[in-house]
């Protein structure tokens, strides 16, 4: 098995970059008037930890590669214990159904979630596929951004 990244760099970085600043994006998106809306970034314990809560730091600092400094998202990432948090556990069943969907074509647990993935102007947006052959995949992530459905 070969990866197909758009580009050979850390992809826990590249992940949580995607990660923060989409999430940053909807907060911003979501909110109304001058009632802003925050949220958090709660994580599995790993070790990465200390890697990530230094990458949210510099992306509110000085911004993400695109220039987008994250100012919806209320403190740094925190990490706990999957095993006694049923939200995590759901998270992770949700990365799992991500993960075969893309990696062995099972679509079983992925279609009952596909509906549920931040949508705005007919874009797929809380769902990412990082690979080169993007204009020719058909995966809602991609399919959404090369043809995207005007909004009404």
């Amino acid at each position: 098995m070969t990866l197909n990244l758009v580009e050979p760099e850390d992809p826990v970085q590249k992940a949580f970059e995607d990660l923060s600043g989409r999430f940053d994006l909807y907060l911003q998106r979501i909110s109304v008037g001058d009632n802003k809306t925050r949220g958090m970034i709660i994580l599995d314990k790993s070790t990465y930890e200390s890697n990530i809560q230094n990458l949210a730091a510099i992306f509110r600092a000085e911004g993400n590669r695109w220039g987008n400094q994250l100012r919806n998202i209320c403190e740094t990432p925190l990490f706990v214990e999957s095993r006694p948090s049923r939200n995590i556990q759901l998270a992770d069943h949700i990365a799992y159904s991500v993960f075969r969907r893309y990696n062995a074509n099972d679509l079983s647990y992925f279609n009952c979630i596909e509906s549920r993935f931040d949508r705005d102007g007919g874009v797929v947006h809380g769902l990412s596929h990082l690979q080169r052959t993007a204009k020719f995949c058909t995966c809602p992530a991609c399919i959404t951004r090369n043809n995207p459905v005007p909004p009404r």
